[in-house]
């Protein structure tokens, strides 16, 4: 792949709530995309870590465009905000645009009230961007769960409308319960915290940076890069462990829309969320074409994984979304000597 294949955008989008987000797009540069995909990163992480994994589903023959945006209180969006001086700011008061400008608004996620409603704004974002082209919502740990919420909440946000835009979900190493349940005490803290005003409270979030992956280099990079703090707000924690215990339930499995497709993968040594209460999702959604990929031995990121595996996985998510929008890409084999991967 040639790095002229591939055409990286970066952007600040004026998103809900007049904040301004930080995004990044991968797209084919000489050929019309085949499909949209709206992406949201997990927990103490940020878009630009996906950089070398979206490239080569960018790039023929998957040629799809992946659209990321640094969620709210994470990445540039959280760490590095807009000031008042800044051209984009400039710019949208020009137009007349309202522009919100936080102190401190590193890990100040808001919780899925925040995160719902942004996802809902990037998903009709790119659906007017594609013109017709499919266009489906993917996420990847803190990110999978939200991307499962988006289709199961009993209320909006999304609205129905919205929700119909999409052609399908993939859920990656989706976060509904941890492999090593926290303190019940945290678990409740988090929504306590959040109904008497002290949601913004943030606390020390640790995770094991040798449990991402047996790639020791990706790991070493997340370790010491400064938008991968381990800390998270109160508000933010006890929505990724309360709103994620919410889809291991009859309530979500059911409110899934039978025609809305969903893929979900996971890793089978994965020590960060559980792969059991995953594939327990996939078994029991009313999803009429659902599809669960467990990678055995893989960890947390699979996307982060040593070579062939990243491949492997990009070529089951180029796969599965060619065949959702009616096309084949050119036979692409997995890549020889890849981890076993177990149809469930």
């Amino acid at each position: 792949m040639a790095s002229s294949d591939v055409t990286v955008t970066d952007e600040w989008v004026l998103g809900p709530g007049d904040t301004p987000f930080f995004t990044k797009r991968w797209c084919p540069s000489n050929e019309e995309p085949k499909a949209y995909i709206v992406f949201m990163h997990g927990f103490s992480e940020h878009a630009a870590r996906y950089d070398h994994f979206f490239r080569h589903l960018a790039a023929a023959p998957s040629s799809l465009h992946i659209f990321a945006f640094d969620q709210r209180g994470y990445g540039r969006t959280g760490h590095e905000p807009l000031g008042p001086d800044s051209p984009e700011v400039k710019q949208w008061k020009a137009e007349g645009r309202n522009v919100k400008h936080e102190k401190s608004p590193k890990r100040k996620s808001g919780g899925w009230a925040k995160a719902l409603p942004d996802a809902e704004f990037f998903v009709r974002r790119e659906h007017d961007r594609a013109k017709g082209k499919k266009v489906f919502l993917w996420g990847h740990s803190m990110g999978g769960g939200q991307a499962l919420a988006f289709a199961t909440r009993p209320h909006p946000p999304p609205s129905k409308d919205t929700l119909a835009l999409l052609s399908g979900v993939i859920g990656g190493g989706a976060c509904i319960r941890l492999t090593t349940p926290k303190p019940w005490a945290l678990v409740k803290a988090g929504g306590l915290a959040a109904s008497i005003g002290l949601g913004h409270m943030l606390i020390p979030a640790p995770i094991d940076y040798d449990g991402l992956s047996h790639n020791k280099e990706a790991n070493d990079a997340c370790r010491v890069d400064p938008f991968c703090e381990q800390i998270g707000s109160l508000r933010g924690l006890g929505d990724l462990l309360n709103g994620g215990g919410t889809l291991d339930s009859p309530a979500a499995w059911n409110a899934w829309p039978k025609d809305l497709p969903l893929l979900m993968y996971h890793g089978g040594d994965d020590p960060v969320t559980d792969p059991k209460v995953a594939e327990r999702f996939y078994q029991n959604v009313k999803a009429e074409d659902k599809k669960f990929e467990l990678l055995k031995g893989m960890l947390h990121e699979v996307h982060n994984e040593l070579d062939p595996t990243p491949q492997n996985l990009a070529k089951l998510v180029s796969d599965w979304v060619h065949a959702h929008i009616g096309d084949t890409p050119d036979p692409v084999p997995a890549t020889n000597g890849s981890t076993p991967v177990a149809k469930l």
